[in-house]
């Protein structure tokens, strides 16, 4: 039974002096701030020798109670009377800070002697090759590539510098990433697009003998699937960050800059502007084309092509307040129907009196 609440343990502890000089801040107050520093913590459970910090307003009242010992803020959200370290941007210094409180483990250079190192494969300095890896002929490794256990990296396919697999990383057919990748345990890069066509009453399955192309500082969550495009390139473009379960289909083109949050699902030959946000569980059909800076909510279900910008809720996938009148109107329903069902009440009474009537005339 673990009872104790698990709390990362740093790997140094600055003064607040120190703190400022990572992130490029003003420190204020200093003399209120503790000798040293012993982690990172949220407003609510940090300590007298925390660091915690505050992204938005709305906490701010919570922040004048926090007992943290060093505060990370900006000019407009300023707390007199604390020790306290302004920045431009909280989340970029929040950053900062983690990776010197908590920097990633660093993977021994070399290759395991578990692994199976194919023939004619390039490795560039330092590259890290884990335990029970196979790496295909005539893959190339650039510097500092660290691929963890039981990774495959099939033959001809390359790696660029600084790029970091995690456990069971799979590329097979022919994948190319780019620097500074990062990809998360169980992703599968570069399986065989899904395109069978109809003949003769049967299923005939298409080859797919593209690629698959990943941009310098992307992304990719655990279980991630991206296919391999049917002759040219599935891509993704720099800087876009991949939650876990997301699948990308073959040939679908992703803008750099783009955020999709888990079970994110990309239908073939689709393309995607740069910028994009896709909430968890979007849906996109193949072959339609999403322009710059889309936003698509949780569980949005698009039919048709979108232009650029605007926020788009449901399914199928509407501008966020047309969406939110027609959800108006739908609560309104229910009393609606009442309404009408006691007009239709009156109208057969109204109905009744004069054939009535006309009897009696008669």
């Amino acid at each position: 039974m673990i009872s104790e609440p698990f709390r990362p343990a740093a790997v140094c502890e600055p003064a607040a002096q120190t703190v400022a000089a990572w992130i490029g801040g003003e420190l204020l107050e200093a003399a209120l701030a503790p000798p040293r520093l012993t982690g990172l913590a949220t407003l609510a459970e940090a300590g007298a020798t925390d660091i915690t910090f505050v992204a938005s307003e709305k906490f701010l009242a919570e922040a004048r109670q926090s007992r943290a010992g060093l505060i990370v803020t900006t000019r407009a959200w300023d707390l007199p009377g604390r020790a306290r370290v302004v920045v431009g941007e909280v989340w970029a210094a929040v950053a900062r800070i983690m990776q010197e409180l908590y920097p990633a483990p660093s993977a021994p250079p070399g290759v395991h002697p578990t692994a199976i190192v194919g023939e004619g494969v390039r490795l560039g300095e330092g590259v890290s090759v884990g335990p029970y890896c196979v790496v295909g002929d005539g893959a190339a490794l650039g510097d500092g590539v660290v691929l963890g256990p039981h990774c495959l990296v099939g033959a001809g396919c390359a790696i660029g510098r600084g790029t970091r697999l995690a456990a069971r990383v799979t590329l097979v057919g022919r994948v190319l990433i780019g620097e500074r990748v990062v990809i998360h345990p169980g992703a599968v890069l570069g399986a065989d697009g899904f395109k069978f066509e109809r003949v003769g009453g049967r299923p005939l399955k298409i080859p797919q003998v593209g690629a698959v192309v990943i941009e310098d500082d992307v992304e990719i969550g655990a279980n991630a699937t991206i296919d391999r495009a049917f002759l040219y390139e599935t891509r993704i473009g720099r800087g876009t960050k991949i939650d876990n379960l997301v699948q990308i289909a073959h040939n679908v083109q992703v803008g750099p800059g783009c955020m999709m949050a888990a079970q994110v699902g990309i239908a073939g030959s689709t393309r995607i502007g740069a910028g994009c946000l896709f909430g968890g569980q979007a849906g996109i059909p193949d072959g339609v084309t999403i322009g710059d800076g889309v936003m698509l909510a949780g569980q949005a279900g698009v039919y048709t092509d979108i232009p650029v910008g605007g926020m788009y809720v449901g399914a199928p996938a509407t501008p966020v307040k047309e969406f939110w009148r027609m959800t108006a109107v739908q609560k309104k329903l229910p009393d609606l129907a009442r309404r009408l069902r006691a007009l239709e009440q009156k109208v057969e009474q109204m109905e009744k009196i004069e054939g009535a009537g006309e009897e009696g005339k008669g």
